[in-house]
């Protein structure tokens, strides 16, 4: 009976566990669901997953790309190079003003970034050629060539040597909470990327 009981016992820690770690995020205001929202968050945009991503995030540039990656491959592919080796603590958890403050490191991608955007809009410095360029940015063709030049300077960025702190603010929707990336919370997550790439959509 003893040896039926303490099997028992440990089949139900091993389901508890097991639940506890596959929690889904909602809309409860707990540090608990605010961790498991982040950590969703971010196992998102390391595969960049767009649904998911934005699902629980509001932001501008991180919008635009997402829309493009639900569309195009090579848009994801670019979101994984970005995200992929992004690292995070939890610093910090206001429940009440609804505030959470990370520490967050990335690759050093402002220069590769800026060098990518800089080139194209200087190809496409004119109105016509800014308006060819949206053409362009929707064909498989020039994605695969260019994007691929984009990826692969990625790949050979470094860390960098520090961490930033983002403070980020959320607010509680019906069924779960969405968190607001402001401009400086793009640039410290995406190590400068998104703040380069973003003069391609204005």
């Amino acid at each position: 009976m003893k040896k039926f009981l303490a099997i028992l016992l440990s089949v139900l820690i091993i389901a508890c566990s097991f639940s506890a770690c596959s929690a889904k995020p909602n809309n409860k205001l707990t540090e608990k669901n605010i961790t498991v929202t982040i950590n969703t968050i971010f196992d998102a945009l390391k595969v960049f997953d767009s649904a998911t991503v934005k699902r629980y995030v509001e932001s501008s540039t991180l919008d635009k790309i997402l829309t493009y990656a639900s569309k195009k491959d090579q848009f994801r592919k670019l979101g994984v190079a970005i995200f992929e080796n992004v690292e995070y603590t939890i610093k910090n958890i206001d429940v009440d003003n609804k505030t959470v403050t990370l520490s967050v490191k990335n690759k050093d991608l402002s220069e590769v970034a800026s060098e990518f955007t800089e080139g194209l809009l200087k190809e496409y410095a004119s109105i016509t050629g800014i308006v060819q360029l949206l053409k362009d940015i929707t064909n498989d063709e020039w994605l695969d060539n260019n994007l691929s030049i984009l990826t692969k300077g990625i790949s050979a960025a470094i860390m960098q040597n520090k961490e930033v702190d983002v403070d980020l603010s959320f607010e509680q929707k019906n069924d779960r909470l969405v968190f607001n990336f402001t401009l400086e919370a793009e640039d410290a997550v995406s190590g400068g990327a998104l703040t380069a790439i973003k003069n391609l959509f204005r």
